[in-house]
């Protein structure tokens, strides 16, 4: 849905469409606000659906441009396009990181809008969730704080060679330097005391963090908070439906078609907006969305938990 908001001169517009356009009532007043509501309301959740599946997307491309093993080892023969590894693995986490960072970014934005200064329950587990990882500025502060220097031309994800093989990590005294660029209070508290608690296991180790088991978790955060969000777009996206399919039946003469698709028009100064597909039930597909988004959480929780078993 959110793919069909294009703005088109009416001249613009198929002949076809003109006609279709020619034979509705043009919603008015607060039938039009209505619309203007459920437009916005829909589109912001398919927006963040779609910016869901660009993450997904993300790390299966991650783990496929950068296949190490439990250990973060690279493959024997591993090949990087004709590009050098550390290029491939910084690309590969950069584009995987700044995905994660929009959709926690943009969800937050519409559950502003959603909630409404709503004192419900729902809404309230919605925002203890980032807030509590962020307050304990564990593995999510990491993640979500390092995708800034990371869109600012840093390179943080370390190649190390051993036994002639290379191993991938996130050398946390390197990103503690970062040149030119200034890490947030949250990353550098998180880093100080990382690289503390790991000097005091071992003083003469280095201060590296896990590659594929960081994502893997973070992954399984991101995942948890669309859930959570899922649940709570239900009830405004329910309501909005309920008054579109109240508007639809108390004015017939508005809703056209054209190819199949239903519609609904409106005029705001001169320019007219075209509302598509109003018959599709977007409760449904929220649903829909959920069962799988929850199947998936579920087989990534499982697989961080035997990723956590073997790497102990």
């Amino acid at each position: 849905m959110a793919d069909l908001v294009h703005v088109l001169p009416l001249q613009s517009v198929s002949d076809e469409a003109q006609e279709a356009l020619s034979k509705i009532e043009y919603l008015e007043g607060d039938s039009a606000t209505k619309v203007k509501e459920y437009d916005g309301v829909v589109r912001s959740f398919w927006e963040v659906n779609q910016l869901y599946e660009q993450f997904r997307w993300n790390y299966g491309e991650l783990r496929r441009l950068v296949p190490c093993d439990r250990s973060d080892f690279l493959p024997d023969g591993f090949t990087s396009g004709g590009f050098g590894e550390r290029t491939v693995v910084n690309a590969a986490f950069g584009n995987y990181v700044s995905a994660a960072r929009g959709l926690v970014d943009r969800m937050q934005a519409v559950m502003r809008v959603y909630d409404r200064g709503s004192e419900k329950e729902l809404y309230k587990k919605y925002w203890k969730l980032p807030s509590a990882w962020y307050d304990r500025g564990g593995l999510y502060v990491f993640m979500y704080e390092i995708r800034n220097p990371v869109q600012h031309g840093q390179t943080v994800v370390s190649l190390v060679r051993e036994n002639g093989l290379i191993r991938v990590r996130f050398d946390l005294d390197q990103i503690a330097d970062l040149r030119d660029y200034n890490t947030s209070p949250k990353l550098r508290a998180f880093l100080s005391k990382s690289i503390s608690i790991m000097k005091e296991r071992d003083s003469s180790g280095c201060s590296y963090l896990c590659f594929r088991y960081t994502n893997m978790k973070y992954q399984e955060l991101v995942l948890k908070l669309f859930c959570h969000f899922l649940d709570c777009a239900e009830p405004r996206i329910r309501a909005v439906r309920r008054d579109m399919k109240k508007l639809l039946s108390q004015h017939g003469k508005a809703v056209g078609k054209l190819g199949g698709i239903s519609f609904v028009a409106y005029r705001d100064g001169d320019i007219t907006h075209v509302f598509n597909e109003v018959d599709v039930d977007p409760v449904k597909d929220l649903k829909d969305i959920r069962r799988k988004a929850q199947k998936h959480l579920k087989d990534v929780q499982n697989a961080v938990t035997a990723e956590r078993r073997s790497i102990r």
